[in-house]
């Protein structure tokens, strides 16, 4: 009978890339591989699991696993250890799609590292400096043409224009998951991105992603406005990290750069990584919040909406009390019923803006 391994994704959001490498590389020694869904007990001569996000849902899982198995189980993966590697005889396996019964795309970094010391990232103390680390035939199946790039931020790579030669020559059709660095991107750079088929996550559409998590980078997308509006009408994302240090003044500040160039906002809460809590400051609020919760966006509002709530938590957090006018914003135009079970708790309303309420 042959030898079992199973292996357990905790909380990836698409095929796990160290998954598959452990599976091409067992399915090797002739082991029979299973990919579990439940975190629940198998039985197997082997047992490995990987977590990406270091969040309470992750964290309870990987509980549970250490609890069934104990020892007997290897965990890795950023949210639970920055210092975690495949052996190199692992690293350099094909990826086993199989794993995921996957087609739609390849998955996998061509460069690995940044340069850059944000406060927020584990990428430089997980990775070091940028480095090329792998190629296109590392990880891309004969006659796949999309590609999702995990790179963490491969505009800063000193080579970076060969790769972009090379996506442009093999015609791939390529998703920037982790966003590229509008700082990086001068006229040439940009003529080079026109000729990239660039993709959402789906590669169901034309996208380009850029990050915007500092009120320093606004200078940057303002200088490249002209070469922004080259890329086309909505053809350009804005991923916004919100929740981690900014003030509510610098969100806005942000966000009116997104509407003013007709940029699509994708807003996303810091998730916490291991031994940097977010540090939300205690004068968040340092400006008229009305400002804030009228904006109105073309597309993605939903997303929008998510954040609002997370003002609203905030808020009531802070002073005690939910602000009405916040509350009939966010349930104006989805989940309208919501609305009532704030409505029930009077109490708990205010229509002042910033006065503290320290008996709720």
């Amino acid at each position: 009978m042959k030898n079992s391994i199973v292996l357990y994704d905790i909380d990836s959001t698409i095929p796990n890339l160290a998954l598959m490498k452990i599976s091409a590389f067992y399915k090797k020694q002739g082991y029979r591989v299973a990919l579990s869904g439940d975190i629940g007990f198998s039985k197997a001569d082997r047992y490995y699991a990987s977590t990406v996000f270091s969040i309470k849902s992750s964290h309870e899982k990987v509980a549970t696993l250490k609890k069934i198995y104990h020892n007997n189980i290897d965990i890795g993966g950023s949210g639970i250890c920055l210092n975690t590697r495949l052996p190199p005889q692992i690293e350099s396996c094909f990826p086993d799609y199989k794993l995921y019964n996957h087609t739609a795309y390849a998955i996998g970094f061509l460069t690995r590292g940044c340069s850059k010391r944000c406060a927020f990232c584990l990428v430089p103390k997980k990775e070091g400096k940028i480095k090329k680390t792998s190629s296109f035939e590392d990880f891309v199946p004969s006659g796949q043409r999309n590609i999702m790039l995990l790179d963490d931020n491969l505009l800063t790579y000193p080579r970076s224009e060969d790769i972009l030669y090379e996506i442009i020559n093999k015609k791939y059709a390529v998703n920037f998951s982790q966003s590229l660095d509008i700082q990086y991107v001068d006229e040439h750079i940009a003529q080079l991105l026109y000729k990239i088929d660039s993709r959402n996550s789906k590669f169901t559409k034309p996208m380009f992603y850029f990050s915007c998590n500092s009120v320093k980078a606004v200078k940057h997308f303002l200088d490249r406005k002209d070469i922004l509006k080259s890329f086309g009408e909505d053809r350009v994302t804005v991923i916004a990290m919100y929740g981690f240090d900014t003030r509510l003044s610098e969100d806005y500040e942000r966000f009116v750069l997104m509407r003013k160039l007709r940029l699509i906002p994708f807003l996303q809460e810091y998730y916490p990584i291991e031994g940097v809590p977010p540090r939300p400051p205690k004068n968040f609020f340092d400006m008229d919040m009305n400002d804030v919760i009228r904006l109105t966006f073309r597309r993605n509002g939903i997303n929008w909406e998510k954040y609002l709530r997370w003002l609203n938590r905030l808020y009531f957090t802070t002073f005690g009390k939910y602000y009405l006018p916040l509350i009939k914003i966010i349930y104006r135009y989805n989940n309208k019923n919501a609305i009532h079970k704030y409505l029930k708790k009077p109490h708990l309303l205010t229509n002042e803006l910033y006065r503290f309420h320290e008996n709720n």
